[in-house]
C-alpha cells in the first residue's frame, strides 16, 4: 500500500507567512503607486491653476505708470488691486475741441502701434501736454475708426481711431496718449469655500465692477505664519508699503503671492507656494 506525504502544520504557517507578506509588499507598492499618481495630478494641477496668477496678471501689471497714478487712491490692499490697465499707448495725430485722433496705423491694415486692445466708449483717454500739467485726462464717450494721414508726426494716410471725449482738450500732433480702462483684481472666497484670485470688469452703463469671474485658483488664503495669496506692495528702496490712500503713488513693485493645496506621498496635504513680482514702470512724460 502506497502512502502519500502530507504537509505539515509548521510548513503551511509558513507558507501562508510568506504569501501574506508577497501580498503585502504588493498592496503597499500599489498604494505608494497609487499616492505618487495623485500627487502628480494634484502637483500639474496646482501648477494649472497657479499659472494665470504667476503670469498672466504679472503681464498686465508690468504696463502700470505709477508717475500716472495708475494705481489710484485707496483701490489697493492685501485682496484687492485695481488699476487703469493701459489698452493703448500711442502720439495724437490732431486734434478738434471734443476730439483726438491717434497716429495711423503702421503698416496699413495692422493694429494701430502700441494698441494692446481697441479703445471703447468708458475708457479713459491721458494726454502728457507738458511736465507742468502732468498727465491730463478725459473720459471718452465714443470711438470710430478713419483713414488719415499725419504731418506731425508725420505718416502716411491708414487706419486709426478717432476719439470723442467728454470735454474739450488742447491735444497738439505729437502729443503723448494713454487710453485706460479701470480693472479690479480680488482675492475672494466662493461658494465652495475656496479662493479664488478674479477679475471685476467695469462696465459705463452700470458705473459699476461686475461680479468676480475666476481666472485662477482654488487657493487657501493664508497660512499661520502669515504667507497669505494676494498682494503686497513696496517702495522703491524695497520696504513694505501698506497702502493707505495717500501713498499709491509710492508703490514701485507689486508682489502676487498664491498658495495651494497639494497631498503629498506621506498621504497628507501639503502647500505648494508661489509668487511673481513686478517693478512699475516710472515713465513720467512716455
Amino acid at each position: 500500500m502506497l502512502s502519500r506525504a502530507g504537509t505539515s502544520l509548521v510548513e503551511l504557517i509558513i507558507a501562508l507567512a510568506l504569501g501574506a507578506l508577497v501580498l503585502g509588499t504588493a498592496a503597499s507598492s500599489l498604494l505608494h503607486q497609487q499616492r505618487g499618481a495623485r500627487w502628480a495630478v494634484a502637483s500639474s494641477g496646482a501648477e494649472a491653476q497657479m499659472r494665470p496668477l504667476a503670469q498672466l496678471l504679472p503681464g498686465e501689471l508690468a504696463s502700470l505708470d505709477a508717475d500716472a497714478g495708475d494705481i489710484g487712491s485707496g483701490t489697493a490692499s492685501d485682496s484687492t488691486l485695481q488699476l487703469r490697465a493701459v489698452v493703448a499707448s500711442s502720439l495724437s495725430c490732431d486734434s478738434a475741441a471734443l476730439v483726438v485722433t491717434l497716429v495711423p496705423d503702421l503698416p496699413a491694415g495692422t493694429p494701430a502701434g502700441g494698441v494692446a486692445r481697441p479703445p471703447v466708449a468708458g475708457d479713459s483717454l491721458w494726454f502728457y501736454p507738458n511736465d507742468s500739467l502732468g498727465w491730463q485726462a478725459r473720459h471718452v464717450v465714443r470711438v470710430s475708426r478713419a483713414s488719415v494721414g499725419c504731418s506731425l508726426p508725420a505718416s502716411p494716410a491708414s487706419a486709426t481711431y478717432r476719439l470723442t471725449l467728454s470735454a474739450p482738450a488742447s491735444v497738439p500732433g505729437a502729443t503723448p496718449l494713454r487710453v485706460t480702462r479701470q480693472e479690479r483684481y480680488v482675492v475672494y472666497r466662493a461658494s465652495d469655500g475656496w479662493w479664488y484670485l478674479g477679475a471685476r470688469t467695469w462696465s459705463s452703463a452700470t458705473s459699476t465692477f461686475a461680479a468676480p469671474q475666476p481666472i485662477a485658483g482654488p487657493f487657501v488664503r493664508a497660512l499661520p505664519a502669515g504667507a497669505i495669496t494676494g498682494f503686497r506692495y513696496f517702495d522703491s528702496l524695497g520696504a513694505a508699503l501698506v497702502p493707505n490712500g495717500a501713498n499709491e503713488r509710492a508703490v514701485a513693485r507689486v508682489r502676487v503671492s498664491s498658495i495651494a493645496l497639494v497631498p503629498s506621498l506621506a498621504g497628507s496635504d501639503s502647500v505648494r507656494r508661489d509668487s511673481a513680482d513686478v517693478s512699475l514702470e516710472r515713465r513720467g512724460a512716455f
